[in-house]
């Protein structure tokens, strides 16, 4: 069974003045149907999700967050969207939408990632026409979601998030628990940083 946020959804549909009825009739299926899927016992498809965003006035990454897993164009579920660019630099920005993966990068990052089961996995594009990431440029980077520091990302290349707020792709040198790090940015420099978060790339997808 998908966990929803059930209360979320039906917050969005009272606050608007609308049904579980009139959402069915707007994704043309029955009002068990659309009942089902706001419960999780009915799997919720991307054109589903992009149809419920525009019912609600709300953003299609709402509606994916809510739904408390990632769907695939054809309805099955999975744990990666692209959800951030990674720039020449090492910056990561995220996407105001997370996107679907083509599928073929989807069953090469399943494999990639089949392992890694403690939530959900986060996809960043490589867009590096110079510089060192250069020979990345395009190529999928996974890593996980965390709210710490974690002792796996020591040592190797991670996802950082700075005490400024700033994201960035780093090999972490070294980090204390008060958050001082030492790490090495994509250019090859090292730096001095306070670190808020860092969790290490599950694998790299060219």
């Amino acid at each position: 069974m998908t966990e929803i946020d059930k209360k979320w959804f039906f917050q969005k549909l009272d606050e608007r003045q609308k049904s579980v009825r009139g959402l069915a009739r707007h994704l043309s299926i029955d009002p068990s149907a659309a009942s089902r899927m706001l419960s999780g016992t009915r799997r919720m498809k991307m054109e589903e999700a992009n149809q419920i965003a525009l019912f609600l006035g709300v953003s299609l990454s709402d509606v994916i967050n809510h739904a408390g897993v990632s769907v695939e164009p054809d309805g099955t579920p999975t744990r990666i969207l692209l959800a951030a660019v990674i720039n020449e630099a090492g910056s990561v920005e995220r996407l105001k939408e997370p996107r679907p993966l083509p599928q073929a990068v989807i069953d090469r990052a399943k494999a990639a990632v089949r392992d890694f089961v403690e939530g959900q996995v986060i996809a960043a594009q490589v867009r590096a026409a110079s510089g060192p990431l250069s020979i990345w440029d395009d190529a999928v980077i996974l890593f996980g979601h965390t709210d710490e520091v974690e002792t796996a990302a020591i040592g190797v290349l991670s996802i950082c998030r700075t005490r400024g707020g700033d994201q960035i792709m780093a090999k972490v040198e070294r980090a204390r628990k008060t958050g001082e790090a030492r790490i090495q940015t994509a250019s090859g420099a090292t730096e001095e940083t306070l670190l808020d978060t860092a969790t290490p790339v599950l694998a790299v997808i060219p």
